[in-house]
Parts: C-alpha cells; structure tokens; sequence
C-alpha cells in the first residue's frame, strides 16, 4: 500500500524529532518551523494530513489552520492539533475553525499512531463517498453542459453575430483560465473545479442578449448613443435571470459563477464600466478574464459596421487598456499566451465544431 504523506509542523526541534521517530517507518513526512515554512511546503505538496503546533511565533496554528480553511485548493486537508493545552475553551476554538482532533504533548507513540490512523481512514472514507458523488452528479454537469451549450444556441437563432461570439469566447476563456492554474497568486482560486464550471458557465455570459430587441440586437450599424445605454442592460438582465434561479441553490457554484460572469463582464478595473461600477478585485476573477477574452474576440470578429482587427492589433488595442479596462496583472498573463490565442483564433471554426 502506498505510504500517506504528513506535513508537521512545530517550532519546537524537539517535538519534530520525537514525531518522526514514532511516524517515520509508517509515513512519508515533511517537516517545517513555522507557519511560513509549512506553506511553502504546501505550495509543492497535498499532504494526506497536517499536524499542527498551536502556539508558534509569527503565526499560530489556530491564524494557520484559518488560512488553510479560506483556501479551496487547502481546505480539504485534516489537521490535527499538537498542543500542551489541555483546557476545554482550547479544543473547543481548534474544532470550531476545523481541526478533526488534538494530539497532547508529550506525545504518546500509539496514542499518537491510533489517532493519525483514524482520520487518515475518516479522510480515505469521505473521498470515497465524495467520488461516489462525483459520479453520481456527472449526469447533472451534462445536463448543466447542454443547458450552456443549448442557451448559446437560442441568443445566435436570434442573432448569428453575437452566437458565434458567445461560443468563440469560450474557447478563448478556455485556454486562459487554464493557464492561470499554474501561476502562484492564481493558484488558490483557480482549482480544477473553478476551471471546470467557469468554462462551463462561459458560453452563458451573453444570455441577457436574449431580452434585447431585435431591431437594436440586429442592427447592421453602429449604435446610437440611446441605443447603447439600451443595449448595455444585457448584463443586468444576465444577472438577474441567474440571481432568480439561485434564490433555490443558494449554494450552487455553478450558477454563482454564471450570474457573475453575466452581471459583470463589462465592469473595468478602473471602476468606469457598467452596470455596477465596481473596481479592481471588487470585479470577480471570472468576469475579469472574460472581460479581456470578450474583447478580443470582439476585435478579432469581422462585424455589420468593420472588419476584423490581425490578432497582433487585438494585442495591442488591449495592451492600451491594461490598468484602466483591464486588470494589470490578467493582461500580463494574458501576453504570454499571444500564441495560444492566435493558434484559437486561426482554428476556431474547427474548435467550434469539435474537429
């Protein structure tokens, strides 16, 4: 059987070497000091389960355990208190922010084997009901697929121009949130199941393009000034149909993604964009990448009133707008990715279509 991994962490040299003398034989094991060490650890290893000092310098467990609850790609882990603490008020707090047990110093060896032992099976069991579930419910992310897929449709029946968009953003969105999984300050909140139901909700931002009029939805000229303020309360009518159906999935993260990239999409980093107004990190990650993939495909796209913009002047058009449009340091990223998106650009009729 394959050995589980433990991180510990205790600023007591002491305590460290006496843990790995009754764990070493049994477990792969990691050792930090510190708070700070321990989660440069963490950003190179998912331990099976994190044994934790309560008082430390700098940090202590109960700060740390804390920032490891509010991390989606973390919060998973079951820590385990190493304490001298022995009083009721300390165990109560260590459960209440989400320890699974305490381990009194000193420590124990059997003690301390039976209890790793335990929540390292606690742990095992609940990922097998958790992939029962995922298996369960992969009826339900088809269904939730088709309903993208199937909305997408209805806004282009209306409207062929502004179908092909909504679809060729989704494989633009695709690629970029991707590659942001792998760089560091991304690395929290864009998890693989951010990715998968951001994607998923990505063809949907569009979907208040449905309550437009036809005569300013098809129009084959610029729009007036009445006409665009008309046209802008897309979002709001996005927003708000999604905002209905969460009144009865409050906990839906799939429908609070989608309902935020519809709401949002047009918000700039400046606080200048509609219809809310909000600024910088106020605007949330997913309608700030789709804000940068929206626009170039916007200027890459041939329309009634110009023709398509090269990839090179997309770039550069929404270079200007870093800072300003633009979150700063999405543009940097989406730079880097200049070959990916032409490579998406050249291809995406066969993207589309699934050759």
């Amino acid at each position: 059987m394959e050995k589980k991994t433990i991180l510990m962490i205790d600023d007591v040299k002491l305590n460290l070497a006496t843990a790995r003398d009754v764990l070493q034989e049994d477990y792969i094991l990691y050792e930090a000091s510190s708070a700070r060490e321990g989660f440069e650890i963490l950003d190179q290893v998912i331990p099976d389960l994190i044994l934790l000092d309560i008082v430390m310098p700098e940090m202590d467990g109960y700060e740390m355990i804390r920032k490891l609850k509010e991390s989606r790609r973390l919060r998973g882990i079951p820590v385990i208190f190493l304490t001298a603490e022995t009083d009721p008020a300390s165990e109560i707090m260590g459960f209440d922010l989400g320890a699974v047990d305490f381990i009194v110093k000193p420590f124990i060896a059997q003690v301390m084997k039976r209890r790793i032992a335990t929540q390292l099976e606690l742990s095992a069991y609940q990922h097998s009901l958790e992939k029962i579930v995922e298996e369960k419910v992969e009826e339900n992310e088809r269904l939730q697929n088709m309903l993208s897929v199937g909305f997408a449709e209805l806004v282009e029946s209306r409207d062929g121009v502004t179908g092909g968009h909504i679809k060729n953003t989704s494989i633009y969105f695709e690629a970029f949130v991707s590659a942001l999984k792998d760089i560091p300050r991304y690395k929290e909140e864009v998890t693989d199941e951010f990715i998968k139901l951001a994607v998923r909700s990505s063809p949907l931002h569009d979907i208040g393009k449905i309550g437009i009029d036809d005569n300013v939805l098809r129009k084959e000229t610029s729009l007036e000034k009445g006409e665009m303020e008309y046209m802008k309360t897309h979002s709001e009518l996005g927003g708000a149909t999604f905002h209905k159906i969460r009144r009865n999935f409050q906990d839906n993260e799939f429908l609070k993604i989608a309902e935020h990239m519809a709401l949002y999409h047009h918000e700039r980093w400046d606080g200048n964009g509609y219809p809310m107004g909000l600024k910088g990190t106020d605007i949330p990650l997913e309608a700030r990448i789709m804000s940068i993939v929206d626009v170039y495909d916007a200027l890459t796209s041939k329309r009634p009133y110009k023709e398509p913009f090269s990839h090179e002047k997309a770039y550069a058009i929404i270079m200007e707008g870093k800072g300003t449009q633009f979150d700063p340091d999405l543009i940097d990223e989406f730079m880097k990715l200049g070959d990916v998106m032409r490579d998406r650009l050249e291809h995406k009729k066969e993207i589309r279509n699934g050759k």
